[in-house]
């Protein structure tokens, strides 16, 4: 429903942000991955969006309870006033609005391009893991469960010295899609961390065959459903079988 994007390379993107524009809104955007604050506003925009959905819940219980009222036989001084407020536009009795019909909002942060920024090191590194490990808990809701967001990382290096993916990123994730890269150090350290069911050899085999073609990838799921026969793809629907 609403995409949040962090990167400095969004305007050069334009082509693709304009595809996006249905769920991606000019204020949603942010350009400077060296501002940590980012990664608070990105929080209160989760927070804001629970507010306006508890708010409407509120107002359409009042809203509901006013209608009923008025159908029946209840004087009107006797409906309590915040009831008949939560409604009233001025003109007359209104139904309260909301963006999303009154359901939860399916919120989804893309940080592109952010490797070496000041968001993914020191203290922006801190705040970020935070958000890593809390996203799905985020905007909790007075009923139980939570607003939430999804996080997607897209990334030149799965580890560097500085700037890197964060070990509480890597330690939370639900999809890892991987290109090629030429770095074969790298691949035996992902082959180690992700391959220990089936072994590193047949990992490698594996990745080989996922991204034998240009722009091609290997995909794991880390939560992969029963009826999935495996936890490796190549591409989105693929199954590779080991």
């Amino acid at each position: 429903d609403r995409l949040i994007l962090v990167s400095p390379s969004a305007a050069s993107n334009k082509a693709l942000n304009d595809r996006l524009k249905s769920i991606l809104a000019p204020e949603d955007i942010f350009t400077n991955p060296n501002d940590i604050t980012v990664l608070d506003r990105i929080v209160d925009i989760v927070e804001k969006e629970r507010d306006d959905y508890e708010e409407y819940w509120d107002k359409k219980k009042k809203y509901d309870l006013l209608m009923k009222k008025l159908e029946s036989d209840t004087p009107l001084f006797q409906i309590p006033s915040d009831v008949l407020m939560a409604s009233f536009d001025g003109d007359g009795f209104k139904a309260p609005e909301h963006r999303w019909n009154g359901r939860r909002p399916v919120i989804m942060v893309w940080f592109d391009d952010v490797m070496g920024s000041e968001i993914m090191s020191g203290r922006g590194a801190r705040k970020l893991s935070n958000i890593c490990i809390k996203h799905r808990h985020l905007g909790a809701l007075k009923e139980g469960g939570a607003i939430g967001c999804s996080l997607i990382f897209n990334m030149q290096s799965y580890k560097s010295a500085q700037g890197g993916i964060p070990k509480a990123l890597r330690g939370n994730l639900t999809l890892l899609l991987l290109g090629k890269t030429k770095s074969e150090k790298e691949l035996l350290e992902i082959a180690e961390e992700f391959g220990s069911k089936i072994g590193v050899t047949q990992f490698l085999e594996l990745y080989k065959q996922a991204t034998d073609e240009p722009h091609s990838f290997l995909m794991i799921d880390l939560f992969s459903k029963p009826g999935h026969p495996s936890m490796f793809r190549k591409n989105l629907s693929e199954f590779i079988v080991p």
